[in-house]
């Protein structure tokens, strides 16, 4: 009887001392905007392209995580005072990588151009060809360093792109910025897609990554994200899945 004791004391002794990544699921919280079709919530779900690619992969790490939608001004603030594990879906700077763990492998590449309406003759080709124009930009957001330091044109700020996009039926801009994929996302839902139209060229292309940060254990975490992220995008499973989501018609898959 003593014997069964001890074994059974044993058991528990190692349970306890057991380390915290073997015992249990780890779970991190990312902070961001809404950024339809990438991430966003529904219903009170959360959604979204990106969202599924990195479902995939933090499964394999045995990591689950949860997306809190805030304004992107409080979501840089959460991440920077460490209230939460970091952002989804964000660009890479110097003065962020002060703050913020970035893995090697980007969730996804998004490209940003030009919206016009239909019935506007205006072609865009190179940033000269925007010189004279009003273009409806959102508050807080790059479209590459040309872009933004361009004094060819001018810009009127807005909280969001469906607002540019009424301001452009309006008159009010004579063009609107914004990433391609999203604008046609919400030119569907505005059902304005026979009315305005995005550039097939772009304005610039940028990666978007999720940032980790500075928190105990988080650099592992990262580096074991980036390896699998990227070996996830090599395989068949990651383009299937892509296309199970329901990637838009204009979209590329971003597996490799």
């Amino acid at each position: 009887m003593k014997k069964i004791v001890n074994v059974i004391i044993a058991i528990l002794v190692s349970i306890l001392l057991m380390p915290e990544d073997c015992s249990a699921t780890k779970k991190l919280i990312f902070a961001t905007d809404p950024f339809p079709p990438y991430y966003y919530k529904e219903d009170g779900t959360t959604k979204g392209i990106q969202v599924e690619l990195a479902k995939i992969v933090f499964s394999k790490m045995n990591t689950q995580f949860k997306i809190e939608f805030v304004p992107w001004k409080r979501a840089l603030l959460m991440a920077e005072s460490g209230k939460v594990d970091g952002i989804f879906g964000l660009r890479k700077t110097k003065e962020r990588q002060s703050w913020l763990i970035y893995p090697e492998e980007p969730l996804m590449n998004i490209t940003s151009t030009i919206f016009k309406r239909v019935d506007d003759p205006f072609i865009y080709d190179k940033i000269s060809s925007l010189e004279g124009k009003n273009i409806g930009i959102i508050k807080g957001y790059t479209y590459g360093k040309i872009f933004d330091n361009s004094t060819l044109f001018k810009t009127e700020e807005v909280k969001n792109i469906r607002q540019n996009f009424l301001k452009l039926m309006a008159g009010r801009v004579d063009l609107v910025a914004g990433y391609r994929i999203v604008g046609n996302h919400i030119l569907r839902n505005m059902k304005l897609e026979s009315k305005v139209v995005p550039s097939p060229v772009a304005i610039h292309v940028t990666p978007l990554y999720i940032g980790f940060t500075h928190k105990p254990g988080n650099e592992k975490i990262v580096r074991e994200f980036s390896n699998m992220l990227k070996e996830f995008k090599n395989t068949d499973e990651c383009d299937e899945i892509m296309h199970k989501v329901g990637l838009p018609p204009e979209m590329k898959t971003p597996c490799k």
